[in-house]
């Protein structure tokens, strides 16, 4: 009998931090197991689609319509795994975009072959996912968007501690 990992969780919220958290753990690339992570990622999709069409209410009291897409979601756990094998960085999920600050300048070549590009406003890189509509300027500040589209933090591993001989 497997673990019904998403039975508690009833908003799009709710699902995503919690994944993200089980994935923290699980992934294989993280000494986790991949049978395990498979069934993490099933439920995950599970989940989302029984919140498709449903309503829910921002920060600010708006109504807002989650709308299912597995390829977008499933995109961007990868992108969000793959940056987290780099060090020292600070990670924000943002809506559907992704944002990369701390200290870039050891990774850039990492981040410019992962896809990311360099936003020269907010001096930070960002990420957003493959045929994503061009919309117009996002207005506010990062924290006015988090509060807008939902936030969650990651951070990597800091550097490689090189061992000192004595």
């Amino acid at each position: 009998m497997s673990i019904n990992y998403f039975s508690q969780s009833k908003t799009v919220e709710d699902i995503k931090s919690l994944y993200r958290s089980l994935a923290m753990q699980h992934h294989p690339d993280r000494g986790g197991s991949e049978d395990v992570m498979k069934e993490i990622n099933r439920q995950y999709h599970e989940a989302l689609k029984a919140c498709d069409g449903k309503t829910s209410h921002t920060s600010e009291g708006e109504e807002k319509t989650y709308r299912y897409r597995a390829d977008i979601e499933n995109e961007l756990m990868d992108k969000l795994l793959e940056l987290l094998k780099l060090r020292s960085l600070n990670i924000a999920l943002i809506g559907y975009w992704i944002w990369v600050g701390g200290d870039t300048k050891p990774n850039r070549e990492a981040l410019k072959e992962a896809g990311l590009h360099w936003h020269s406003e907010r001096k930070l890189w960002y990420y957003k996912p493959l045929g994503w509509k061009k919309a117009r300027k996002s207005k506010g500040t990062l924290g006015e968007l988090a509060q807008k589209y939902g936030y969650r933090g990651f951070q990597t591993a800091e550097k490689e501690q090189v061992p000192t001989v004595s």
